[in-house]
């Protein structure tokens, strides 16, 4: 059963083992078949890995940002940086959620840009 870091998980992937937090609260239970709230819900809680029972044919290998063509990736940059309200790039943390937000709005698609 691999384990997948939470950028590669994807709609439709089965959770092998219970995913819980650090105080052993149960997030998702094993067998849960993975959609979008989901993979929404473990980021919201720091989880970085989870075990899938088959990643096959659903895992992908790729920063969704580089499936892009540059410029929609220089407009979606602009539209994430906008989202901030001060957004100091030489912050780690502040970069870490900048490029966490940025590859979420690309894992998303057109549709779902951060436009209002």
């Amino acid at each position: 059963m691999p384990k997948l870091k939470i950028e590669r998980l994807r709609e439709g992937m089965v959770v092998a083992v219970d995913v819980q937090n650090m105080d052993q609260m149960l997030l998702l239970p094993a067998g849960c078949i993975l959609a979008e709230k989901h993979i929404g819900i473990l980021e919201a809680w720091g989880v970085t890995d989870v075990e899938v029972v088959s990643a096959d044919g659903l895992v992908d290998s790729g920063d969704p940002l580089a499936k892009l063509p540059p410029e929609e990736v220089a407009r979606l940059t602009a539209e994430t940086k906008a989202l901030f309200w001060q957004l100091d790039e030489t912050s780690p943390v502040q970069m870490e959620i900048f490029q966490l937000i940025l590859r979420r709005t690309a894992r998303r698609g057109p549709a779902n840009s951060t436009k209002p």
